[in-house]
């Protein structure tokens, strides 16, 4: 499930998201061959997340705010 995490992360989009998707598109795979998957078959697993981006439009590429110019106040 780690490892899902990472390339989840890579590809940047939410599980959530992701797997409603897959569901919207009748991929039923669970955790542990999603894992296995981006683990070893990156390609694949590339090919289902954009899958799920088509099929689901909250899966769109989402670029997290910028950082710069805010200030911590201790």
């Amino acid at each position: 499930l780690h490892s899902y995490s990472k390339c989840d992360g890579r590809h940047e989009v939410n599980y959530g998201n992701f797997m409603h998707g897959l569901m919207t598109e009748n991929i039923q795979l669970n955790r542990k061959v999603l894992s296995e998957l981006s683990m070893h078959e990156p390609y694949s697993f590339k090919a289902l997340v954009d899958v799920s981006r088509n099929a689901f439009p909250g899966n769109k590429k989402v670029v997290p705010p910028k950082k710069e110019g805010l200030s911590i106040l201790v």
